[in-house]
């Protein structure tokens, strides 16, 4: 029987815990499933709580996760150099794993196997890994608004793709355009803003 997720978070985050790499962290998730890694790395940056500036550094490897589920791979590989980086739990203060936890055992209470063959379609694997390339690189920017909820729609899919819950991944997806649409929003805004005000700074001088 596999562990529960909130059990695996509460393993990952225990205090006390000796700091480790990215790499390390993959190497005892991967047991669990690719599912597992993608929920791991998407939940910090998902809950408005500061993430100590993980946001970027998880994107990376959730963007890995999309390119090599298109690629039709059921594990996670990770450059050397993102191998070595520290994955330091004691960095996550405890509000942000305590919110963690709560999030995921209220997903558990309510998540179980439904729709199990649209989970497990090729083709939706490939959307989801197209979806999740498009959520990962909203993240690498440093923009605000451009991270939690796309991180959000990524936790979604992970426990769907984790519980084969078809509802689930079904509302992660709409989660995620609703996302994508916020993000560029928030981007076509920011440019108008700087066009904007590169013009008054000109016309001023």
């Amino acid at each position: 029987m596999k562990p529960a997720l909130s059990s695996l978070i509460q393993h990952v985050f225990e205090p006390g815990r000796d700091p480790i790499t990215c790499g390390e962290l993959v190497d005892e998730l991967d047991r669990h499933g690719m599912a597992v890694i993608l929920v791991l790395f998407s939940i910090p940056a998902a809950l408005p709580v500061p993430a100590a500036g993980y946001s970027t550094l998880l994107s990376i490897p959730l963007l890995i996760i999309g390119l090599r589920l298109l690629a039709g791979y059921d594990n996670l590989w990770l450059p050397v150099r993102l191998r070595q980086r520290p994955f330091n739990t004691a960095r996550f203060n405890r509000r942000l794993v305590d919110a963690m936890l709560r999030l995921v055992q209220a997903v558990e209470r309510f998540s179980s196997p439904r729709l199990t063959g649209l989970v497990r379609t090729p083709v939706m694997r490939v959307l989801i890994g197209l979806v999740i390339c498009a959520l990962a690189c909203s993240m690498l920017l440093p923009i605000p608004g451009t991270n939690t909820a796309p991180a959000f729609g990524i936790f979604l899919i992970g426990f769907s793709l984790l519980e084969d819950d078809g509802v689930l991944l079904l509302a992660g997806i709409l989660c995620s355009l609703l996302a994508l649409f916020i993000s560029l929003v928030i981007i076509f805004f920011g440019y108008k803003s700087y066009v904007w005000l590169r013009e008054a700074v000109r016309d001023f001088f």
